[in-house]
């Protein structure tokens, strides 16, 4: 098998096992779990990484809401976050690990993590490239070739020609937030448990935790009675 076959091999598998990509990260975070002890209490910088994690949130959500509603099978979708970037959601999926793994302070644990991710997005993208290429042909070669793969370039925007769903965005999305703030916290109260040897959870997570849980089931609710469709 040619190197090209299988790294196309691998990449269908990443594929269809997406979930997978939590797990490296998991098991480096709890490697380097002796590093905790150094970590350094800072709110501002906790609020930092937050902000950086809302980031990747807001372009999966922006990039969801627009789409959502035009899903084509005739057509390459090129506008909005498609004009700038060629892989919006996992561009957002690295701004969430990467906002998350700065909590651990460890310039180890956020580099190795960077490049877990680099390399499972890139296996998977290579296998999604050659699935758009056979679909779509040179429709979807042209634009590939005037939109950059991983770092956006918003002098070539191009405005979404649908409506912004709402409902579909947090129908598709809500499960991501409450994943993502789990793991958060979850961090946060691994870090505090390093520092002072005990199960602490500063009353502003807690609060996070307990909106996001609540908002969680709202919408677990609502999509059941098809309210969010």
């Amino acid at each position: 098998m040619l190197l090209y076959e299988l790294l196309l091999e691998i990449g269908g598998f990443c594929c269809e096992n997406k979930s997978l990509q939590y797990l490296p990260y998991i098991l480096v975070i709890l490697v380097e779990l002796e590093r905790f002890k150094n970590v350094n209490e800072s709110i501002p910088f906790e609020f930092f990484c937050f902000l950086v994690v809302l980031l990747g949130i807001f372009i999966r959500f922006y990039t969801i809401g627009f789409s959502s509603q035009k899903v084509s099978t005739s057509n390459v979708v090129t506008t909005g976050m498609y004009s700038i970037v060629r892989n919006p959601l996992y561009l957002g999926n690295f701004f969430i690990f990467f906002g998350i793994t700065l909590l651990s302070q460890s310039i180890e644990i956020v580099v190795t993590n960077s490049l877990l991710m680099f390399v499972f997005y890139s296996l998977i993208i290579l296998k999604e490239e050659q699935l758009m290429v056979d679909k779509f042909g040179k429709e979807y070669i042209d634009w590939a070739h005037g939109v950059s793969c991983f770092i956006p370039s918003f002098k070539n925007y191009v405005k979404p020609d649908c409506k912004f769903s709402f409902k579909k965005a947090v129908s598709h999305e809500h499960d991501v937030w409450f994943l993502v703030v789990v793991c958060f916290v979850g961090l946060e109260i691994i870090r505090g448990y390093f520092e002072v040897n005990k199960f602490l959870l500063i009353s502003v997570w807690a609060v996070l935790l307990f909106v996001a849980f609540v908002f969680w089931v709202v919408c677990k609710i609502l999509k059941h009675k098809k309210y969010l469709t």
